[in-house]
């Protein structure tokens, strides 16, 4: 196995506020190779050495913690990483004999962080619970009364709990009332849809001024620039935006006009539709850089397809998280926006060339290797290496952008 058969990404771990937390690093062997070739301690060494050696830890987690799964070999002979970086992840398939105790103990004296993944207390796993440092707790193994049991159970130890596939707001909001410290899941890229709700206010200008930019009648650069220099603010974000390092300009930009020249209309209506989104406080960052990083994923593979028409790739990763901004479906969104049949077939059903690029990202982004249609990437010309340097250099790009995004208020 090498390393270039390893694909890596990345699932955001979210606090009590929502804030990012740490990211668990998810890995497998490409697809071709029998999963009985999958050796776990082989695997998780060449995930370590890529992250911290090749790409680099800062380039995948910034400056919060990574998850990293720990095998029974990995325990007892540890990498020579700082534990400032790592938190151990123990795998529920390994046994607590004395070795292992053992094992965790030394990992802990060097500073390490112990997670128990997939946990579901025994009596006979007490000496883990007594190492641990956080519990994981896969919510969707459990009955509402086993779950309450386990935390009750828990609580009693000097420890954290993370909730794990939370799926769902409502399923979130529940954990949190019982006592969960961390989540973890696809939670906050699906709406919460409350029928009869008003929308507010500022969600109604937003989606008003999406409506606008992406109306093909705003296409001349003059109507560009009057719908966008209503909005001071949003022409100061642009502006940032587009001198900021992402964008590795050699020359500062200083009017909104010479921007949309030199940037193109088609860019400066998808940066602005992103930057506008940025208005809705009652979203938290995580959801931002979601965004930001499936749009550029997008963009970047359907480059390699269709290089004329890359930004609406970038316009179907964008608005494929629509409804958790606005908690409306998405076909009601779509109905106020006035986009091609082509987009709303790919967002909507994830078909067409730009519903399959969608579909790689979204699969890729999450760890769902098994859902990558991986024939349909080689009738494309695509190949795995495209896709996994289409996701890392999308993290590198938003590692870039995304504090132009939420500095400039």
């Amino acid at each position: 196995m090498t390393r270039k058969n390893i694909l890596l990404a990345r699932q955001p771990i979210y606090d009590t506020k929502l804030r990012i937390y740490a990211y668990e690093l998810l890995f497998r062997a490409g697809h071709h190779q029998h999963e009985d070739a999958f050796d776990g301690d082989s695997a998780t060494s060449l995930v370590m050495l890529n992250a911290f050696s090749e790409i680099g830890i800062q380039n995948l987690v910034a400056d919060n913690k990574a998850f990293i799964n720990f095998t029974r070999n990995l325990i007892l002979t540890p990498p020579p990483f700082s534990s400032n970086d790592v938190v151990v992840e123990v795998l529920e398939t390994i046994q607590p004999d004395t070795e292992v105790i053992e094992g965790l103990k030394r990992l802990k004296q060097l500073g390490y962080t112990i997670a128990l993944d997939d946990f579901i207390y025994e009596e006979r796993l007490l000496p883990l619970v007594e190492l641990a440092d956080i519990i994981k707790i896969d919510v969707l193994a459990l009955t509402e009364k086993e779950l309450e049991n386990q935390v009750k159970t828990l609580k009693q130890y000097s420890l954290k709990l993370l909730a794990e596939k939370v799926e769902s707001q409502e399923m979130y909001n529940r954990c949190k009332r019982l006592g969960f410290d961390f989540f973890q899941g696809y939670f906050l890229s699906k709406p919460m849809i409350v029928k009869g709700r008003v929308t507010p206010a500022n969600k109604v200008v937003v989606m008003q001024l999406i409506a606008e930019l992406q109306s093909p009648e705003t296409s001349d650069p003059n109507k560009l620039h009057r719908t966008i220099s209503r909005d001071p603010s949003l022409s100061f974000k642009l502006l940032r935006m587009i001198n900021s390092a992402a964008f590795r300009r050699p020359n500062k930009v200083e009017s909104l006009y010479r921007a949309i020249l030199l940037i193109g209309p088609t860019n400066i209506k998808h940066w602005a539709s992103l930057l506008a989104l940025t208005n809705l406080d009652d979203k938290p960052h995580a959801l931002h850089e979601q965004t930001m990083l499936r749009a550029k994923m997008c963009e970047l593979l359907g480059e390699k397809i269709c290089p004329e028409e890359k930004y609406l790739f970038f316009t179907v990763g964008m608005f494929s998280m629509l409804d958790a901004f606005f908690d409306s479906p998405m076909v009601d969104l779509l109905n106020s926006i006035s986009l091609s049949d082509e987009i709303n077939l790919a967002l909507l059903e994830q078909e067409g060339l730009l519903g399959f690029v969608l579909k790689i990202s979204c699969a890729y982004e999450q760890g769902r290797w098994g859902d990558i249609d991986w024939k349909g990437l080689s009738e494309n010309g695509l190949s795995i290496e495209d896709v996994k340097e289409a996701y890392l250099n999308s993290l590198h790009w938003i590692m870039a952008a995304k504090g132009e995004l939420f500095d400039a208020k």
